[in-house]
């Protein structure tokens, strides 16, 4: 047995924890399908073994889970039952806990981290109460610093731990209550099979979102003047606006550009030269890190926090999730920079730069007390980073850049502003020039452009030719749709989230299909709109964000010890059920502002048919009715549930079973439902077959496995569907093939394997599932 057993987080932490205490010397074994890494140090045992974030979760008894059967408001009222969500890393966890001395908890450190070592350490009291149990801290998985953290073990923080569990069982309360009271009455009034889901964050994000659009849609342009006018001395021409800027009085407007139209020349009144600084940014905390990767980058915010825990977990940046921006007076910044010293490195001369003079970084004021800013731990090159993700490229350089610009000095520019009294009332124009001295850290952060603007050299009471003057009429414009980054700052200021969640709120609203992201804007789509503008007008303090504020403090005084747990639990409970209650009095409002939205279509009112849900493909473009496959005696079609008021119809293929792809778009045509006939192909309605188009591979793409042994292509799965085979195959076609199980059902799974960091396939037959690498170098 082992006399020290430890819980990483993940697999890939157990492997480079067990890597670094064992100095490389760990064996790889499996306990039912669970990899342990065992060594022996100091004469004891020691099995490390990583979990797969959460292993227990939250449920309803399952008597509560019928949703006509149950009133909502019971679940307010009922404890929610936690349980074991993954038996292997439970049995697992006794087999190695068994006979353990000690228990070390080595997961994140942050709340969801030390609730999930919680949870290992419940499972492990079941058959050891007596092993002690401690804490390993560390904020990478640098060597030195997992050394740090294993030499200098502390007590596991069940405050931190509880703060997580408290927002669980509050989370699933909310969420699964006023979920079911709204989907279901508005199922009362509605032939609807749509799941209106409502969260105590998902809800208030879309809100934001939501009053936006709101924004948008009611803004009433109005029309305004700008008077402007081009001087010039020495063929340089600059351009100068009236003072009053937006003049939104006509007559005004007029009367001071009848008194310059046909000036010549203005004088200078007023000059002022002045050097001005703009320091460094603050060192990267999480929120600064999503919003930049998503303006700079273009990555969503869900997908730079993968990224960056990928990164993390091969010891290449820093734990991604702080909300410190500071960076102390024990960091590592020379051994940091050293591993950057190297002059194949793209940011050599940067760090030459910083380390010709005494290190001075720029700081902010707030330390969260669990990780420093996020930071590289050491430089890797492109080729590395590629192997990790695709994106890992660019989000490692814009934590590297960011990291180098906190220790350069201010971008220096020279600010010019001019003033020029133009006519005999000398109405007065204002000129600004800048010109850039030394680009300080703007030169390692090159994710902006920077502007110059010059003006040519004027002196006092000099008088500048005047080459044009004009007068535009304008119109106000409406604000602009959020960016994501404008988001995830609305949700951070207003309590929203945490940093490590704020970006599954915003995918949960994309799933649910609330909003969707053109580009780097946010857009709310109609049924977002609509479930917001009803929760509005029910109770409004549900899509705002006053009320997840308070909850996410009431969160933070558990951390802090400021409350127990059960005071906290007993505190939001009252909170939850008062909003409940003025929904459910609200409720007549809801339903008729959700069902006015759905239209006729779904209200049966009129001479339209009902649809079945599973025969519905889509909207009518002549009426807007609903598109669903009709069934005669002669065979079969799409057609309206307006017939024959709309006589809309299109032809189906006329052999093979069909079913809607509920979830698939033609990318030639987005109103046109997509069938998937016989099991063999896709049929999109009103074009054909989709085997036909030539955007098939765009809206079918392959399934990627990994990269090719032989040339780092992406290997690819073949289906034939005619000859009943499938393989492995280079999309380059090098050569390179590999075969698969003949039987089952095949789908990749989410998981990579641990060696090769190919995707695992997931093969299910007869009802029996398993996982594989299918790469042949382990065969």
């Amino acid at each position: 047995y082992m006399t020290t057993v430890v819980f990483a987080e993940k697999n890939k932490a157990a492997a480079k924890i067990a890597e670094i205490l064992s100095n490389g010397s760990a064996s790889r074994t499996s306990i039912g399908g669970v990899s342990v890494y065992t060594f022996s140090k100091g004469g004891e045992k020691w099995g490390v073994m990583g979990l797969r974030g959460h292993i227990m979760g939250y449920d309803f008894p399952e008597e509560l889970n019928n949703w006509r059967a149950v009133d909502p408001a019971i679940l307010l009222d009922t404890e929610p039952i936690k349980s074991v969500t993954q038996p292997s890393y439970s049995k697992a966890i006794k087999a190695l806990s068994s006979g353990a001395d000690t228990v070390i908890l080595a997961c994140d450190y942050d709340r969801e981290g030390e609730n999930i070592g919680f949870e290992a350490k419940t499972i492990a009291d079941e058959v050891n109460r007596k092993a002690s149990v401690l804490r390993a801290r560390f904020s990478s998985l640098e060597q030195g610093e997992v050394m740090r953290a294993f030499d200098n073990l502390l007590e596991p923080n069940e405050e931190l731990a509880m703060a997580a569990e408290a927002r669980q069982i509050l989370d699933l309360q909310m969420g699964a209550a006023f979920t079911r009271f709204c989907t279901l009455s508005v199922r009362q009034r509605a032939r609807t099979d749509g799941i209106l889901s409502i969260g105590p964050c998902q809800t208030p994000t879309c809100g934001f979102v939501y009053q936006r659009e709101k924004a948008i849609r009611n803004f009433v342009p109005r029309d305004f003047w700008r008077i402007t006018a081009i001087f010039t001395k020495n063929e340089h021409d600059f351009t100068a606006q009236h003072i009053k800027g937006k003049i939104f009085d006509g007559d005004v407007a007029a009367s001071i550009f009848d008194s310059v139209k046909n000036c010549k020349s203005g004088m200078v009144v007023r000059k002022k030269v002045e050097e001005q600084k703009t320091q460094p940014p603050y060192p990267l905390n999480t929120t600064e890190f999503l919003k930049r990767a998503s303006k700079y980058l273009g990555i969503s915010s869900d997908k730079a926090l993968e990224v960056a825990e990928k990164l993390y977990l091969d010891g290449i940046v820093s734990y991604p999730r702080t909300d410190t921006n500071l960076y102390g007076d024990d960091f590592p910044f020379m051994k940091i920079l050293s591993s950057f010293a190297d002059t194949k490195c793209q940011y050599f001369d940067f760090v030459k730069q910083i380390l010709s003079k005494p290190l001075a970084p720029r700081e902010g004021k707030t330390d969260g007390k669990d990780h420093p800013p996020i930071h590289p731990v050491k430089y890797a090159d492109t080729a590395s980073l590629k192997r990790i993700d695709p994106n890992a490229p660019a989000v490692f350089d814009l934590i590297a850049r960011h990291f180098l610009a906190t220790l350069m000095p201010p971008l220096t520019a020279e600010k010019t502003r001019l003033r020029l009294a133009v006519g005999e009332k000398r109405e007065e124009f204002n000129a600004l020039g800048t010109v850039i001295l030394d680009e300080g850290w703007h030169a390692v952060y090159s994710f902006e452009t920077l502007n110059e603007n010059t003006l040519p050299y004027v002196e006092m009471d000099e008088n500048v030719a005047i080459k044009d003057i004009k007068m535009p009429s304008l119109k106000t414009k409406p604000p602009k749709q959020l960016t994501e980054a404008e988001l995830l700052s609305l949700m951070a200021n207003n309590g929203i989230g945490t940093k490590s969640t704020a970006p599954t709120h915003i995918e949960t609203n994309k799933k649910r299909g609330y909003f969707e992201q053109k580009g780097k804007s946010i857009v709310i789509l109609d049924t977002g709109f609509m479930l917001m503008q009803a929760l509005e007008s029910a109770t409004d303090v549900l899509i705002k964000p006053e009320i997840r504020s308070i909850m996410e403090t009431r969160m933070q005084d558990i951390e802090d010890g400021k409350q127990s747990f059960d005071e906290v639990l007993f505190e939001v409970r009252v909170l939850i059920r008062e909003m409940y209650a003025k929904l459910a009095s609200n409720k007549d409002s809801l339903v008729n502002s959700i069902v006015s939205s759905l239209g006729e279509s779904a209200t049966g009112s009129g001479s339209e048919k009902a649809v079945d849900a599973a025969d519905k493909i889509g909207t009518c473009p002549d009426c807007g009715g609903i598109l669903h496959i009709i069934r005669t005696e002669k065979g079969r079609f799409v057609g309206c549930n307006r017939y024959p008021a709309c006589s809309c119809t299109y032809p189906l293929p006329k052999n093979g079973a069909i079913v809607v792809a509920k979830r698939k778009k033609c990318m030639r045509n987005e109103g046109h439902g997509i069938l998937k006939v016989g099991g063999k192909y896709f049929w999109s309605v009103g074009i054909g077959p989709c085997f036909t188009c030539e955007k098939e591979n765009e809206c079918y793409p392959p399934d990627v496995v990994g990269a090719c042994p032989k040339c780092e292509a992406p290997v690819i799965i073949v289906r034939l569907t005619a000859k009943k085979t499938r393989f492995l195959s280079c999309s380059k076609r090098c050569g390179f093939t590999a075969g698969l199980p003949k039987s089952g059902t095949l789908t990749l799974s989410k998981n990579a394997c641990e060696w090769c960091e190919w995707k695992m396939v997931r093969v299910t037959d007869k009802g029996n599932k398993h996982e594989f690498c299918p790469n042949p170098v382990h065969s």
